[in-house]
């Protein structure tokens, strides 16, 4: 009885090892799908994302289909790796792919009995070899025909890779939960830091995560993540790689994340659109070895751009920082002008551009039901910077964002044209539009335009302008006047700048004329057709903050313009150089005369000095040379400031979504609104020794003669005898009667805009 029951027991196991033999040759031919070949795993590439570095070196952000960033072997940390062979696959160095102890434990429990939890029995290899071409549906074979799949796999990558090039490529692959691909990704959404960094904790942490990367997500369930790090810890010890005091230590320190996901909330959005933009257009210029086009989304590539990175989060801190600050003065006037018509119309238009309302037009609703769709409130998400939540209507959501005070700052190396700071709006997720490039009214920061046609055009810094209200009756009897109301009296060129006062601007455009204007706007790259038109020497012409601070870059060079960049380098993967950028070292011939560029310079280091931007000294202490000038347009809808030293160019904007909407004139000054953004990002103490350099940078000395010619008073009252002619000068506006006119004058206020 004993033989026949041994026979039969033979017959089957011969049977079984018969079957499975027919099993995995079938496997190992393809009878399940084509497997990988020595060839085709040797030449395999994974989609890489381009990764956007800014010129400090720090991770801006990412262009991918996939977001995965390969590292070699060489970055990895000794004890990331510890973790992993101690925690996945103890004899991973001591098998070729396969660790068969394991594997007879799969082929029991796993196949036979059909147990999916008795443990995967993977080794490190296998487990790439399914991160590389991810299962597939075989019904109730699935699992034999996907692990058997995965052994040849495993081999054959065993013989073509060595054990550091596995681990490496099992790291670049293995996904860590919301989209993220590799350890050094990971490591940079979790940690905020490069994989070489990570300390021993956080190692842990993510090979911990490989189990399960939801469930054990340290963002967002810290004691899952706890407890299955300090399962990694115990395997660590039980492998020999930590000693029973370095556990005891280590499994009692708390979860400590950093966490970052550029994807969903990236403050550097508006320049990353522009940089990839750009990128697209250098690479349509160049080719891979092979001949194929450059892939930015897929192919690694590391960008190099021209932002800094200190600067540009101190610009960014300065936005929000004087934005929520604005916000609450116009949050109250608001509820002063949101039932006016003017108001009421535009939202009723924001409504009626919106798609659901299209879509429900079309549906055939009457505009009555569609006014009450408009006022249903529930639950919405818009951007804020308190982050509340909203109980809005959809009319609500349309005011919000109406009376949303929106800011743009943008600067550059007035050498050599790097971008390095880029606040193109609030918020780039829900406010995609690029302010730094939307046209608005340049009010006053036009002003040194006109004066710059007067020094062209051979007037001197200290002939006096009249600053008396005239009617310019052949231009519809308009009759300009200064933003304080002031009359009277003569401004010097300097003190025209730096008071910023109207009338006397307006004078001097009739003085030097249109064409000359047009001359020198064109010169300084503001070319928009000059008409006659003196409200134009007022800055009623709309230009870009991008342009405007682009126009003054030759009154901080004293000659030359220069053309701005975003990119300096694009690599391949493995650090070649695809593309660098090249400045044009040519002696280019200044865009103006350098002396009258020079006169104007020292002309708006006065107004920092003494005029409407002394805020920029006074209140936040910048250092070395500084030079500009604010600007407000009429009823406060634009605010703006540009100032520069030899170094440095740096403007802002402030205003509403639209011109109609005005700020209160609480806030509404260039000295109030946008100034202080940038005295804020001048003020702070930065790191770099190269920033604090630049940024505290004097002019170079100032030609004598400019001095001596610049050296008058801001402002003088008329004398005895210009008052009488004032008087008997019917072209005047007459105010009161002979006497008051002649001793009662007036003195001008002392307000700065």
């Amino acid at each position: 009885m004993g033989r026949k029951i041994l026979k039969l027991f033979l017959q089957v196991f011969i049977l079984f090892v018969v079957l499975l033999g027919l099993f995995i040759g079938t496997v190992y031919i393809g009878g399940f799908g084509p497997i990988a070949n020595k060839k085709e795993l040797t030449e395999f590439k994974q989609a890489q994302a381009s990764v956007v570095y800014s010129a400090d070196q720090q991770i801006v952000g990412k262009f991918f289909f996939t977001n995965r960033t390969n590292v070699p072997y060489e970055k990895l940390p000794k004890h990331l790796i510890q973790a992993l062979i101690a925690t996945e696959d103890a004899r991973f160095y001591e098998h070729k792919g396969i660790d068969k102890i394991a594997m007879l434990r799969v082929i029991f429990k796993t196949i036979l009995m059909g147990n999916s939890s008795a443990g995967g029995g993977s080794t490190i290899s296998q487990q790439l070899a399914k991160n590389l071409f991810q299962r597939k549906d075989f019904s109730f074979l699935s699992m034999p025909v996907n692990k058997t799949k995965e052994a040849i796999l495993a081999n054959r990558l065993e013989n073509i890779y060595s054990k550091e090039e596995i681990l490496a490529l099992y790291f670049n692959t293995v996904p860590f939960g919301e989209r993220v691909f590799g350890i050094e990704s990971a490591s940079q959404r979790y940690f905020s830091k490069n994989v070489s960094q990570l300390t021993l904790e956080e190692s842990a942490i993510l090979v911990g995560m490989l189990k399960a990367n939801t469930y054990y997500n340290p963002q967002r369930h810290p004691d899952h993540a706890f407890k299955r790090r300090n399962v990694v810890f115990s395997q660590m010890l039980k492998a020999g790689f930590l000693t029973q005091n370095q556990y005891a230590l280590l499994i009692q320190k708390p979860i400590d994340t950093h966490y970052k996901n550029l994807e969903l909330e990236n403050p550097n959005g508006y320049f990353l659109y522009q940089v990839k933009k750009k990128a697209q257009d250098i690479l349509a210029n160049y080719t891979k070895e092979d001949g194929t086009a450059w892939d930015l989304q897929q192919d690694g590539l590391m960008i190099e751009t021209t932002l800094v990175s200190e600067l540009q989060n101190e610009a960014l801190a300065a936005r929000n920082s004087q934005l929520q600050k604005l916000q609450k003065t116009m949050d109250s006037y608001w509820n002063n002008i949101k039932s006016k018509k003017h108001i009421q119309d535009i939202i009723n238009k924001e409504w009626e551009q919106t798609q659901e309302y299209k879509l429900l037009k079309n549906a055939g609703q009457d505009e009555k039901t569609l006014k009450e769709i408009a006022r249903i409130k529930k639950e919405r998400i818009v951007f804020d910077w308190e982050n509340k939540t909203h109980f809005y209507s959809k009319r609500d959501s349309i005011a919000h964002y109406l009376k949303m005070i929106n800011a743009a700052i943008y600067g550059l190396n007035v050498k050599t044209g790097e971008v390095q700071v880029y606040v193109g709006g609030n918020n780039y997720e829900f406010l995609p539009y690029n302010l730094i490039k939307s046209e608005r009214q340049s009010a006053s920061t036009f002003k040194p335009i006109v004066y710059m046609s007067a020094l062209e055009n051979g007037e001197e810094p200290c002939e006096w302008i009249n600053n008396e209200e005239k009617i310019y009756e052949a231009y519809d009897n308009w009759s300009p006047q200064n933003y304080d109301h002031s009359n009277g009296g003569y401004y010097s060129m300097g003190g025209a700048l730096a008071k910023s006062v109207n009338i006397p601007t307006v004078a001097t455009y009739f003085k030097v004329g249109a064409s000359r204007l047009q001359k020198t706007a064109n010169a300084l790259g503001l070319e928009k057709n000059i008409s006659d038109n003196p409200s134009i020497a007022l800055g009623t012409l709309s230009y870009s903050l991008e342009t405007m601070v682009q126009a003054y870059v030759p009154f901080a060079t004293r000659g030359n313009n220069v053309e701005p960049y975003y990119i300096s380098a694009i690599r391949d993967p493995y650090g070649k150089v695809i593309y660098q950028h090249k400045t044009n070292k040519k002696k280019e011939k200044p865009v103006l005369n350098p002396y009258n560029l020079q006169t104007m310079q020292y002309l708006l280091k006065g107004v920092v000095d003494r005029g409407t931007a002394i805020g920029l000294k006074s209140r936040y202490a910048t250092k070395g040379d500084w030079a500009g000038k604010t600007g407000t347009s009429q009823d406060y809808s634009d605010s703006w400031f540009i100032g520069f030293n030899s170094n440095f160019i740096i403007g802002s904007w402030v205003g509403c979504k639209y011109p109609s909407i005005h700020l209160p004139t609480s806030i509404g000054g260039g000295s109030v609104a946008a100034l202080p953004m940038v005295g804020q990002v001048l003020a702070h103490s930065y790191k770099s020794k190269s920033i604090r350099q630049n940024l505290t940078a004097g002019f170079p000395d100032f030609d004598e003669s400019i001095i001596e010619n610049c050296n008058c008073d801001f402002y003088r009252e008329e004398n005895t005898f210009e008052k009488i002619l004032d008087v008997f000068d019917k072209k005047k506006k007459k105010k009161g009667n002979f006497f008051t006119r002649l001793f009662g004058r007036k003195k001008e206020k002392d307000t700065l805009q």
